[in-house]
């Protein structure tokens, strides 16, 4: 190893060791030697002198290695090589990349994000804004958000979206487009936003009552120019028409949605006639094209022969980074929940012409950087808060809702209905009635929840807030189209197809256990888990009876669901109806309706039979077991099945053996008791062992008090 090596290597040894408490064998049991790549960044000057070296993280695109080496780049450097080394800390023979980062070309960073719906707070899949925060401040970044920020997550609801700005304060957001959910709220709270935020909320074509909406003595409601480097960057905002549909009619009265394109025109003269060097759109449009919304592309083709530069997108949950076909013009979206940061660095030359580049950078990209402390305070701090909120009851559920991994072991909303599936879909077609155009409230509604959209049951007793927020923790949005019987046929097969078959003695369903098995509201279905894949679902009725036909495809009807089922193929070329408010608001709110707001008990059958196989037999029994613990424990138990019938049976042995009847049922020994789940179709409580998991049997406590 030459000398120069030998330096690279001691730096890196140092670097390393400091920032991982490991030994050198990396997570290597002792004894065992084991390689593992590291990537580092050495820094060199003009003359090939070693300026410095810095750990770059794994599993990031080419895109993202290059801005890391460009963050951590020396002020005297001027190129940089990215090597690979062993765990031994020997350079990898061919691993490396030189960048040059001597360019010095007038440039700015437009850090953004859209969609976040509440996701502020860094988890393993969200980039926290705390981070985000401390990648500006390196940059001098111009921060901006697409909108849709401030309903989603328990944080956003229960503060009704003022923590959440609260976060964006402290993170530097130095502007925000208007998204369709900044209204989910009400445009009291709304207004409420705008005084709280310390940075401009913005869009050129929402009025109210004939004025800017978001206008104010600081604000002007539609544009700002933001300097940095020497470069002015003009920002205007535009929201989607779609808004109309896209959030409760109430909260819409006198406002207005302008023309998108019309608006756009007039924003970039002004921006121009400014003084902008660059001017960017930042909108809440999205790419998905319904009926007569402009979509962001064909903004940007209507705009190719203007001054516009780029297009900072949200609204579609989509990733996006293209340059629009026949346009000059960069278009760029993140996704949605935090998951992604767009990166865009413009740069102007001598003669004023404008270059972007796109880069979305990962969570990956922001393990190598160090969340700001000040912004990580606040979001602990409010999570505090929350939390005591969380603990807040909201009334008392007469039996168990059951849906996510029951008994801890057989997800039950994977492979049939559940009343905590029926709760919800029930919750969304009341959404759905509050929020539909008046020319098609006449039509019949349906709802669907994927199975794997709801992760725990809520138990018998005292409810809390969080018992109900954390059984939905994806911040799913209630959306709905209009669909045909063929289309609901088509998207039934497709979600029960992971049942495979069905023991016709004992009931047992073969699964596969799959996230999209649906849960149902506003009708019934039959299937048949034994028939070919495409052909299991038998019939579909209605709630009031009427039968759907499967090869009708001309009657109307409206399915809600959550944003997540909406974006499944088979509804693709269904138009979209109107949009409503969080699945989580949704499902409180219907709570609350049911308990006159906690003042009486919910009390929710475990079934409805909304979802039947042919093999269904009302007159079939099976023995369910359960493990009893506690001192003393007798020959013979009294049960209380579904919370009003009872069921003796013998202990053998600490097994104690009951004979119920066909289907799932909720069991406890007293009435005060948490319940436990058996159910014959699914083997929790008739298995002991399912393939090569050991499900045990459903533990109840014996007290012989």
């Amino acid at each position: 190893m030459n000398k120069l090596s030998k330096r690279i290597s001691a730096l890196a040894a140092a670097l390393f060791m400091t920032a991982s408490a490991v030994p050198a064998a990396f997570g290597a049991e002792e004894g065992e030697e084991k390689t593992v790549s590291l990537r580092m960044a050495a820094y060199y000057d003009g003359s090939g002198n070693l300026v410095s070296v810095k750990r770059i993280g794994e599993g990031l695109s080419e895109d993202e290695t290059e801005v890391l080496v460009d963050l951590y780049d020396p002020a005297n450097a001027v190129t940089a090589k990215v090597f690979a080394w062993t765990a031994q800390l020997d350079p990898i023979e061919g691993a490396a990349k030189t960048y040059d980062i001597s360019d010095g070309s007038d440039s700015v960073v437009i850090l953004h994000t859209n969609d976040m719906h509440g996701s502020l707070a860094g988890s393993s899949s969200v980039i926290g804004s705390d981070s985000v925060a401390a990648l500006k401040k390196a940059e001098n970044a111009i921060l901006a958000d697409g909108g849709d920020a401030t309903q989603g997550v328990a944080l956003a609801s229960q503060s009704k979206g003022m923590d959440i700005i609260k976060i964006m304060n402290a993170a530097g957001y130095d502007v925000m487009a208007l998204g369709n959910h900044e209204f989910d709220y009400g445009q009291e709270q709304l207004r409420q936003f705008r005084e709280l935020a310390s940075f401009p909320m913005i869009s050129a074509n929402t009025y109210a009552d004939g004025s800017i909406l978001c206008g104010s003595e600081d604000n002007n409601g539609e544009n700002v120019i933001i300097e940095r480097n020497g470069i002015k960057v003009g920002i205007f905002a535009l929201t989607t028409r779609d808004t109309r549909t896209s959030t409760k009619p109430e909260n819409l009265t006198g406002v207005e949605f302008r023309d998108e394109i019309e608006t756009a025109k007039e924003q970039v003269e002004k921006l121009d006639a400014e003084g902008a060097d660059v001017i960017v759109a930042l909108v809440h449009m999205g790419v998905l094209k319904d009926e007569d919304n402009c979509t962001s592309r064909e903004l940007a083709q209507a705009m190719k022969d203007t001054e516009l530069d780029a297009i900072i997108d949200g609204h579609s949950h989509t990733v996006v980074n293209e340059v629009v076909e026949g346009t000059d013009i960069v278009l760029a979206q993140t996704g949605t929940g935090g998951a992604n940061v767009g990166r865009m660095e413009i740069s102007v030359d001598a003669d004023g012409g404008v270059t972007v580049d796109e880069t979305l950078l990962s969570k990956a990209f922001f393990n190598n950087i160090t969340p700001d402390a000040e912004v990580t305070s606040v979001i602990d701090e409010l999570n505090g808060e929350l939390s005591e909120t969380l603990r807040q009851p909201i009334g008392t559920a007469v039996n168990t809702l059951w849906g996510g991994s029951v008994n801890g072991k057989i997800s039950e909303s994977r492979s049939g209905e559940t009343n905590l599936g029926d709760l919800i879909c029930d919750s969304m077609i009341a959404e759905a009635e509050d929020i539909m155009l008046a020319d098609k409230k006449a039509l019949p509604i349906v709802a669907i929840e994927n199975g794997g959209g709801f992760r725990t049951a809520i138990p018998n007793g005292e409810m809390t807030l969080g018992s109900v927020i954390n059984c939905l923790p994806f911040a799913n949005a209630v959306m709905t189209k209009e669909i045909t019987p063929a289309v609901l046929y088509t998207a039934l097969e497709s979600f029960v197809s992971s049942v495979t078959a069905q023991d016709k003695e004992t009931g047992f369903l073969t699964a596969s256990y799959s996230g999209s098995f649906p849960q149902i509201g506003g009708m019934s279905f039959v299937y048949d888990p034994n028939a070919e894949k495409g052909a299991k679902v038998t019939s579909v009725t209605l709630k009031d009876g009427t039968a759907l036909d499967r090869g009708d495809d001309t009657t109307k009807i409206i399915l809600v669901s959550n944003d997540y089922v909406i974006g499944n193929a088979a509804f693709a070329d269904c138009p979209s109806v109107a949009e409503g408010s969080g699945l989580t608001e949704s499902v409180l709110a219907y709570i609350a309706e049911l308990t006159d707001n906690g003042a009486k008990p919910l009390e929710l059958p475990v079934t409805e039979g909304r979802i039947k196989t042919v093999n269904n037999d009302e007159n079939r029994k099976y023995t369910a077991r359960f493990s009893i613990k506690g001192e003393g424990v007798p020959a013979t138990l009294t049960a209380i099945i579904d919370g009003k019938d009872t069921a003796e049976g013998a202990v053998t042995d600490g097994i104690l053996a009951l004979e119920l009847p066909d289907g799932p049922h909720a069991v406890k020994l007293y009435a005060d008791q948490q319940e436990v789940y058996v159910n014959n179709y699914s083997g929790n409580g008739t298995l002991e062992d399912y393939g090569d998991l050991h499900l045990g049997w459903p533990e109840l406590e014996y007290s012989a008090e």
